[in-house]
C-alpha cells in the first residue's frame, strides 16, 4: 500500500513539473523610451499577481497602473499583496525599464460600491533594487512613497 501511494505521489508530481515547464513565458514590456504624452500600453498577456490589471499608461518615463485587488486573510496581507504584485511586474514583466510606477488599486467594497484601496509611488532606485534583488520583494513597501491606504485596512 505504502509503495502504491508514493507511486502516486510521484505522479503527480511529475505532472505537475510538465505543466509548468509547458507554460509561456511571461510578456516582458519595454518603457526605456520615455513617451512626449500619456499613452495607453497594450498589457495583454501579462498577468497580475493578486489581482486583475485595469490599466498601464505611459506619461514620459512614469507607468501609472491601475489594478483591483481582492481581500486577503488579513488587512496587512491585502494591502502587502500590492506591493508583492508590482515587484512581480518588475522581476518578470519588464517593468524595471520605468524611470518611475505609480500604483493604484481598487476592490469591491461590502457595501456593493468599488473603491481604491491603496495608492503608492515606487522610484527608478527602489525599482533597480527590485530588479537587482538588492531590495527584496517583502521590503517594497519600506521604499514606496505617498502611500495611501483606505483607513479601514490599516486596523
Amino acid at each position: 500500500m505504502k509503495k502504491l501511494i508514493v507511486i502516486l505521489v510521484a505522479a503527480v508530481l511529475a505532472l505537475g513539473l510538465c505543466a509548468c515547464g509547458s507554460s509561456e513565458p511571461p510578456v516582458v514590456l519595454d518603457f526605456s523610451e520615455p513617451t512626449a504624452f500619456a499613452k495607453e500600453i497594450d498589457f495583454t498577456g501579462v498577468n497580475l499577481h493578486y489581482g486583475e490589471l485595469l490599466s498601464v499608461t505611459q506619461n514620459g518615463s512614469k507607468v501609472i497602473i491601475k489594478a483591483k485587488t481582492k481581500s486577503n486573510l488579513t488587512n496587512e496581507m491585502t494591502v502587502n499583496q500590492n506591493f508583492l504584485a508590482v515587484a512581480d511586474l518588475i522581476r518578470l514583466n519588464g517593468f524595471n525599464t520605468c524611470g518611475e510606477i505609480e500604483y493604484w488599486a481598487v476592490a469591491d467594497m461590502t457595501d456593493g460600491s468599488e473603491s481604491k484601496v491603496i495608492q503608492f509611488t515606487v522610484d527608478k532606485a527602489a525599482i533597480d533594487g527590485v530588479y537587482n534583488e538588492t531590495i527584496l520583494t517583502t521590503d517594497l513597501k519600506d521604499y514606496a512613497t505617498d502611500v495611501w491606504v483606505l483607513p479601514s485596512l490599516l486596523s
